[in-house]
């Protein structure tokens, strides 16, 4: 008889790990005996959502996964039976304070900010989700130790010593041996290698720096080899996935000492990170165990054994999992999302009947076809200027064809009437033209960026670095003082300014700059910024129109984006919503419109 297929991936079995695992004569929530009375769960404008609808749609995107989980739920349950392991309510709750306790918290603000961040009640965290990690936890305890060995290593990798190296990365051994020859010819050219030669783009749009290394860091021959260098030095060429390697070391960082209360806390805290990760290895060895042990019969795919046995979805050892509850975990996993979204298409089908907009069936199918190319060619999905369709589909959907028809509903089709209701909004002007050119071709300026939460401290760090006004000393300080991690790590590297980024202030400043001079502490948002000007770079297209064509198709397609984002705040904001399953109404423009109008009259 057909049986369930076991997933073999950690993903999979930490989702299981997270979900309800509960008594099954108890399986279905106080959320969804409470649901199952609401048989309208939305209303858009007047227009009802039934629960029948939101249901349907679920159990065809998800029902196979909930169907699993719930299959996953009984076979948890029966061992944890089969072992005598009972878990108590007290057990529950000691787990929680006991969470709440490393955080500094209360209980009761735990159990709040889960149950918000999660969107579930006080009741399904307990009762699922608590019980269901506890579970795990004792089912999978004599799995879950971790060595001093492994405490160390881990140790080591976040506060041991790291090294700082440009990469230059290309496809065949012959260049990079003779681009090598020419850095080891002239040590100063290898920054300048690696931003015209490197195709690793990230990198090398800032001269090949990349992040500090770490040891242990579970790429054990790229470390090996950037922990044999010495500053200054470079690397033998080695291959890393079919590309070929050379790493210039430009420093060794010491290790961070810790206190002895600040070790002896890492230390908890490293052990308590490595049992959580063998205990979802070990539940993958426990649910495989499990599941080839057990009889599962799925009958919700299959024809005969739906007419054999009605109503029900799976048998596990001869015990059944119902359609029915199927039906309700689909809801209470993901009926709020799937409500939201069949709102979103119903007040965009409202809008499109409203304005006489409606595509026929063929205008439909041309249009989808078209957005499709358009998705694949935006997501680089290209072949000698052609968008190849499959692959990006086969990418979008994780080569699951059933899948494809649910991008399209769910993100094609809106895409497409949206751009129907903002046809004739969008106009791009020779003043989007100019600054586009700008942004996407102009000079921009390679900077080492400091980044701080506070001014006082900016004010402090930009006297040392005028001081000693070199770049060097100013990588040193950012490494030492900057706030923000990528400027941090990388001695202040950034990606080069361009114009109109989005960031006026830091533009403006970067542009005024001269090649090695410092800017003022400009503030940034929520960060007080120190730039150090390393030049600019040299336009390789001059003349916008080169490349007028492009800009105007991009442009095109950026502001109609910036339209559709404003026709659908714009289409939420005015509608009469009723939201039952999140309890939220809004009474619509029309009805404010005639409340005011009701109250002015009196």
């Amino acid at each position: 008889m057909p049986t369930l297929a076991i997933r073999h991936t950690v993903i999979s079995i930490v989702t299981v790990c997270l979900i309800l695992i509960s008594n099954q004569a108890n399986a279905q929530t106080n959320e969804a005996t409470n649901a199952q009375r609401i048989q309208t769960l939305g209303v858009v404008n007047g227009q009802p959502i039934t629960r029948q609808e939101v249901s349907q749609q679920c159990i065809r995107r998800f029902g196979e996964e909930v169907l699993e989980s719930l299959v996953n739920k009984m076979l948890v349950f029966e061992e944890c039976q089969r072992r005598n392991l009972v878990i108590t309510e007290k057990d529950v709750n000691d787990s929680l304070i006991s969470d709440a306790a490393k955080l500094g918290w209360t209980a009761e603000r735990y159990i709040k900010v889960q149950c918000d961040r999660r969107g579930i009640s006080e009741d399904r965290l307990k009762r699922d989700i608590m019980w269901s990690e506890l579970a795990l936890r004792r089912l999978a305890e004599s799995q879950t130790q971790v060595s001093p060995e492994e405490i160390r290593k881990r140790l080591e990798f976040e506060f041991g010593e790291t090294v700082s190296c440009r990469q230059l990365v290309v496809a065949s051994k012959q260049q990079a041996t003779e681009l090598r020859q020419q850095a080891a010819a002239d040590p100063a050219s290898f920054e300048r290698i690696c931003k015209q030669h490197s195709v690793d783009t990230n990198s090398a749009s800032q001269g090949g720096i990349l992040p500090a290394i770490h040891q242990n860091s579970g790429f054990p021959q790229f470390e090996n080899m950037a922990f044999s260098l010495k500053p200054g030095e470079l690397s033998p060429i080695f291959e890393v996935q079919g590309q070929f390697v050379v790493l210039k070391c430009i420093r060794r960082n010491p290790a961070k000492k810790l206190r002895e209360d600040e070790l002896a806390a890492t230390e908890e805290r490293i052990e308590t990170e490595l049992s959580r990760g063998k205990l979802r290895e070990a539940a993958v060895n426990i649910f495989e165990e499990m599941q080839k042990n057990a009889e599962i019969v799925n009958v919700m795919n299959n024809k005969d054994l739906r007419r054999q046995y009605p109503g029900v979805a799976a048998l596990v050892n001869k015990k059944p999992i119902t359609l029915k509850q199927v039906s309700e975990e689909c809801i209470t996993q993901f009926g709020k999302p799937m409500l939201g979204m069949l709102i979103r298409n119903k007040l965009l089908d409202q809008a499109l009947q409203s304005s006489g907009q409606q595509l026929s069936e063929q205008e439909t199918q041309q249009a989808i076809d078209a957005e499709i190319r358009l998705a694949a060619q935006l997501s680089g999905f290209e072949y000698k200027g052609e968008p190849q369709v499959e692959e990006f589909l086969k990418y979008v959907t994780g080569e699951k064809n059933n899948k494809i028809e649910f991008f399209i509903e769910d993100n094609i089709w809106p895409t497409v009437a949206k751009k129907k209701l903002v046809e004739g909004r969008v106009k791009v002007t020779e003043e989007d033209i100019e600054k586009s050119f700008e942004a996407n071709y102009g000079p921009r300026v390679e900077v080492r960026a400091m980044m701080f939460r506070d001014h006082r401290q900016a004010t402090k760090i930009w006297k040392m670095a005028t001081d000693n006004p070199n770049e060097e000393f100013f990588g040193k300080l950012a490494n030492q003082y900057s706030y923000e991690p990528v400027s941090k790590n990388n001695h202040g590297h950034i990606q080069p300014v361009q114009r109109y980024s989005g960031s006026p202030t830091l533009e403006e400043e970067a542009f005024s700059l001269q090649k090695d001079e410092i800017s003022k502490v400009i503030q940034v948002g929520d960060y007080w910024v120190i730039l150090y000007c390393r030049g600019r770079t040299t336009p390789k297209v001059t003349n916008v129109a080169d490349v007028r064509d492009y800009i105007i198709k991009d442009v095109r397609q950026r502001k109609t984006v910036l339209e559709m984002g404003k026709l659908q705040e714009q289409l939420f904001s005015d509608a009469q919503i009723d939201n039952y399953l999140t309890g939220k109404s809004q009474p619509g423009r029309e009805l404010i419109k005639a409340a005011q109008k009701s109250k002015n009259l009196k």
